[in-house]
């Protein structure tokens, strides 16, 4: 990856801190100091996470949250939880004179760039910047960011830096309106851990059916991968398969009578699943007879 230049310009930020150096925090901070950013400070609750960070990233001043001096930077990435954001914001507000007209972005996916309100209010430039991926684990999560879109909103400034970092640590980046960014969790919290609960309910099922959770996985993600890739293929009508979208009527009677003879839930979940897909198999082209038959036995 080309390094970036380390002269300083204000939309062209050199020097980056991190506060809440976390999973997110330290992943990105590892990729900043790889794309050519010099690590300024790393703020974490305790001295032992700081310095563990620090180690991480391979660079970088450790501080504890309690106690933080910060020093001038031209980006200050906040990668805490989200109910923790007023706390480090008011590190930057005890440090302002130390920090300069630094660009600040936060990572949240639920919040948008006003709860950094403060700092703007105080001539910082204030925005979001947040990873539409699963962090699980930083070293694991490496590999993970070139493949990663970040979801950016915020004041101008704010925004041109942040699709610097992204694009500078080799990630892809999009834009929303700040009044988006609850529905834009939503949809990416319906994405990764709705399809893990969703999921959970297909290995349930095969539970029920004498596997065991090891080999329900094994067996089920095949599928579940060949179905993503045709998603990305074909987009969602084209990639739809199954008994809806056959209009395959005897057949989603079964899988009705087989769900409701064991469990109330999974058989919600299957008929809000049908129901969803009903108008995915009309723009497919499937018979409209048969789907509005369909709808009327999953509405019964």
């Amino acid at each position: 990856m080309r390094k970036r230049s380390r002269g300083r310009n204000e939309l062209h930020p050199s020097r980056f801190s991190i506060i809440g150096a976390g999973r997110v925090g330290q992943t990105l901070g590892r990729l900043a100091r790889e794309a050519g950013y010099e690590i300024g400070d790393v703020v974490c609750r305790s001295e032992r996470s700081a310095r563990s960070a620090v180690r991480f990233i391979g660079a970088g001043r450790p501080q504890t949250s309690e106690s933080a001096r910060l020093s001038q930077a031209d980006f200050i990435l906040i990668s805490t939880p989200d109910d923790k954001i007023p706390d480090a914001v008011s590190i930057v507000e005890r440090n302002i004179a130390e920090v300069g007209r630094a660009v600040v972005l936060h990572t949240s996916g639920a919040l948008s760039s006003a709860v950094l309100g403060p700092l703007a209010g105080l001539g910082l430039s204030a925005g979001s910047c947040h990873p539409l991926q699963a962090f699980a684990d930083p070293a694991r999560s490496l590999a993970l960011v070139s493949d990663c879109y970040f979801c950016i909103e915020g004041d101008p400034k704010a925004v041109t830096v942040a699709r610097r970092f992204v694009r500078s640590i080799g990630a892809r980046s999009f834009e929303i309106s700040a009044d988006m960014k609850n529905l834009y969790h939503a949809a990416a919290v319906m994405a990764s851990g709705g399809l893990v609960a969703l999921l959970s309910t297909s290995l349930d099922m095969l539970s029920h059916c004498g596997l065991s959770e090891a080999e329900a996985i094994k067996v089920l993600l095949p599928l579940v991968e060949g179905t993503i890739a045709n998603l990305r293929a074909v987009g969602p009508a084209r990639a739809l398969s199954g008994p809806v979208r056959r209009g395959d009527l005897g057949t989603v009677e079964k899988n009705l009578r087989a769900i409701a003879s064991v469990n109330a839930d999974w058989l919600r979940v299957y008929r809000l699943l049908a129901e969803r897909s009903l108008p995915l198999a009309e723009r497919a082209g499937a018979d409209k007879e048969s789907l509005a038959e369909l709808r009327r036995i999953l509405n019964e």
